[in-house]
């Protein structure tokens, strides 16, 4: 009976010496683990929509600013400003409903939604037919062989801490200018002559930096514009939105809401 009990306690011995190991590894490693947990992303999801003298949210801290430095025109990039500030005035005005640029996308009248798809972040505006789509899988630009130019372009992000980066190339050139309404680029005035149209390239790089403020209330967006065929230099500037759950993105189509036409001019 003494011989089974020790034959017994041999075979045992061995296997606690095993799941001690493996606690022991186990409480080593849960550290690691814990360490490399993504943190979470902050919430940027929703409709966003500029700050204006009666928003929720309109402090002078939340106003836009302007480009800085101020752009300096490339010969062309004169040319074809001159060439969109004759539109609505010397020439008719063409493809008044074609999308804007991307670096005009967001921001303006407007509500502009972002959503999470499947590795990636979908943006879209009322007033723009097309979405933007921007890839948060890893993968980079395409070739400049294999690049097929849209009103869009192509985008690709990261996180950068609480920051969004937003890497965009590929545009067709073919879009309204970059300040869009605020140099207004659809119906030329006289007035809006004063403010120069600031053309876009099919160089056109454009950077933009999305980081939510204001205790979450708050969305800012910095625009970086790298333009070598349009700019001589590079420009940035940042807009504000505020978050809007009261707002949804409504169905808008362009060519249904032309002000030339409702307004008889």
């Amino acid at each position: 009976m003494t011989k089974s009990i020790a034959i017994d306690a041999a075979a045992v011995r061995p296997l606690r010496s095993a799941l001690i190991a493996a606690l022991v590894a186990i409480t080593v490693l849960l550290p690691v683990a814990q360490a490399a947990a993504p943190a979470k992303k902050p919430d940027i999801f929703g409709v966003w929509l500029g700050i204006a003298s009666n928003s929720n949210n309109f402090d002078a801290q939340w106003a836009n600013t302007a480009y800085l430095p101020a752009p300096q025109f490339t010969p062309w990039g004169a040319e074809r400003s001159r060439e969109l500030g004759r539109l609505g005035v010397e020439l008719p005005t063409p493809g008044a409903c074609e999308p804007v640029n991307p670096s005009a996308f967001i921001g303006g009248f407007f509500p502009t939604q972002i959503l999470q798809g499947h590795n990636q972040i979908v943006l879209l505006n009322e007033w723009v037919a097309v979405p933007r789509r921007v890839y948060m899988d890893g993968r980079g630009h395409p070739p400049a062989e294999d690049m097929l130019p849209t009103w869009q372009g192509h985008s690709i992000g990261h996180w950068e801490g609480d920051t969004l980066v937003v890497d965009t190339v590929g545009t067709n050139g073919r879009s309204r200018p970059i300040n869009g309404y605020f140099a207004n680029s659809v119906n030329a005035t006289p007035e809006s002559l004063k403010v120069p149209r600031l053309p876009a390239s099919e160089q056109l790089h454009l950077i933009e930096r999305f980081r939510v403020v204001g205790k979450g209330k708050v969305l800012e967006v910095v625009k970086q514009v790298i333009d070598p065929k349009t700019y001589k230099n590079t420009f940035s500037n940042t807009v504000y939105m505020e978050r809007r759950p009261d707002v949804d993105v409504q169905e808008y189509y362009c060519d249904d809401n032309e002000r030339t036409k409702d307004e008889g001019h």
